[in-house]
């Protein structure tokens, strides 16, 4: 896990009016023990960097490295982070990292 978190860090791109897909990306990454920096875009600077990223101005946008996902959906995250070489599941008795807030 290290490896990967070194080498494709793991950025989540949310906003406060982005209640239940927002909730499931992070219960996602949690329950796979993903360590994940979330970004929560509340000034124009921010919208501006998820445009950049996807186009426009949607959240969820889940980065890993340096490929993106736009919205919410479990198979197109879950396929980015195996191939970034994240394992399927936490490791036991580890705690989720819950997004630090950037």
């Amino acid at each position: 896990m290290q490896k990967a978190a070194e080498n494709f860090p793991v950025t989540l791109y949310t906003s406060p009016d982005c209640l239940n897909e927002c909730k499931q990306a992070r219960e996602l990454l949690n329950s796979r023990g993903v360590p994940f920096t979330e970004k929560m875009a509340q000034k124009p600077e921010d919208i501006e960097e998820i445009k950049k990223l996807v186009g426009d101005a949607f959240v969820p946008v889940l980065k890993v490295g340096r490929q993106t996902t736009r919205g919410f959906e479990a198979n197109g995250y879950n396929n980015l982070l195996d191939l970034a070489g994240y394992p399927a599941s936490a490791p036991p008795g580890s705690k989720p990292s819950g997004g630090l807030p950037k």
